[in-house]
C-alpha cells in the first residue's frame, strides 16, 4: 500500500482536463487514490490567474501534479501556498533543457518548487508524439498535407504523453520521494521528415515535410500564436536543428521498468481510436 493510500490524503492534479493531467488523474483513481481534479472548469476550480482558487484546493492534500502555466508568471506565491498547506511532494512537468526556450517558465519553476516542496520531482520530456495526432503538427498536416518547420534534418526522440502520465502517477503513488529530475524521451530519434513519413504510412495519407527558414515560419504562425510562444518555439526549433535534442533518455524505463512507446505505436493506437 502506498503512502497516499495509507493516509487517505488526496492528490491534487492541476490541468486535469489536459493531455497529461487527465491521464494522471485517471491512473491514480484506478489505483484507488483520492484525486482532486483541478482546472478552470472542474468542481475543484483552479486558475493560475486567480490566486483565490489556490488555498482550499491544497487543504489536507498529500501531493500535487503540476502542469505549468502557458504564460510567464511569478510562481513564488503559488509555491508558498503549497508550503503553507504542508504539501511536500510535487511532480512538476517542465521540459527537456528547461533553459533553452528562453521563456523563463520551466527553469524558474524548478528553482521555485525545489525550494518550496523538498520532495519535488521534475519531469523533463522531449517533444510529445501527440503533436502529430492531436496537436499543432497534426493541425497543419490535416489542413495542407505538409508540415513546414525550420528544423532542418534535426532529430527528436518524440515521447508518448501516456508514458509521461504513467511515470507521473507512479511517482505520486510511491512511498518514497522520487529523484529530483527524470529525463524522458521516446525510444528513437527521428527527423521530422521521418516522423511525417510514419504518420502518413500509418494513416494512409500522402504527407510531406518541408524545411523552411525561421522568418517564413514566424510569418506563417504569427496570426494565431502569441509572440512569446512564437519566440519560445523558434528557440526550441533552433535547438533541434543544431542537434541538441538528438539523444535518448532512460527515465521511462527507470521508473516503469519498461521501454517507452514509439511514435509509430502512438500513431497506430490513436488513429485506430479515431476510426
Amino acid at each position: 500500500m502506498t503512502l497516499h493510500e495509507e493516509e487517505g490524503a488526496p492528490v491534487v492534479v492541476l490541468g486535469a482536463t489536459g493531455t497529461t493531467g487527465s491521464q494522471v488523474a485517471d491512473l491514480l483513481e484506478a489505483a484507488d487514490v483520492r484525486v482532486r481534479r483541478a482546472s478552470r472548469r472542474s468542481p475543484w476550480r483552479f486558475d493560475w490567474d486567480d490566486a483565490s482558487t489556490w488555498p482550499s484546493l491544497f487543504d489536507g492534500a498529500g501531493a500535487v501534479y503540476v502542469v505549468l502555466p502557458e504564460d510567464p508568471m511569478d510562481l513564488t506565491p503559488f509555491a508558498r501556498v503549497l508550503a503553507d498547506a504542508g504539501v511536500e511532494r510535487a511532480v512538476v512537468l517542465t521540459a527537456r533543457n528547461p533553459g533553452v526556450s528562453g521563456d523563463g517558465i520551466a527553469s524558474g519553476a524548478e528553482e521555485v518548487f525545489g525550494a518550496a516542496a523538498p520532495a519535488s520531482t521534475f519531469l523533463r520530456p522531449s517533444w510529445f508524439a501527440q503533436g502529430f495526432t492531436t496537436g499543432l503538427f497534426a493541425a497543419q498536416l490535416d489542413a495542407t498535407g505538409e508540415l513546414r518547420l525550420p528544423v532542418g534534418d534535426g532529430r527528436e526522440p518524440f515521447i508518448d504523453a501516456r508514458d509521461i502520465s504513467r511515470v507521473a502517477a507512479t511517482l505520486l503513488r510511491s512511498q518514497t520521494p522520487g529523484p529530483s529530475h527524470v529525463e524522458l524521451s521516446g525510444p528513437q530519434s527521428l527527423s521530422f521528415a521521418e516522423a511525417v513519413e510514419i504518420v502518413g504510412r500509418r494513416t494512409g495519407r500522402a504527407l510531406t515535410f518541408a524545411d523552411i527558414g525561421v522568418d517564413e515560419w514566424r510569418g506563417s504562425v504569427a496570426p494565431y500564436l502569441k509572440p512569446r510562444m512564437v519566440d519560445a518555439l523558434a528557440n526550441l526549433f533552433d535547438a533541434i536543428r543544431a542537434g541538441r535534442d538528438d539523444h535518448l533518455s532512460d527515465g521511462v524505463h527507470d521508473v516503469l521498468g519498461e521501454q517507452p512507446h514509439s511514435l509509430e505505436a502512438v500513431v497506430a493506437r490513436e488513429s485506430a481510436v479515431a476510426r
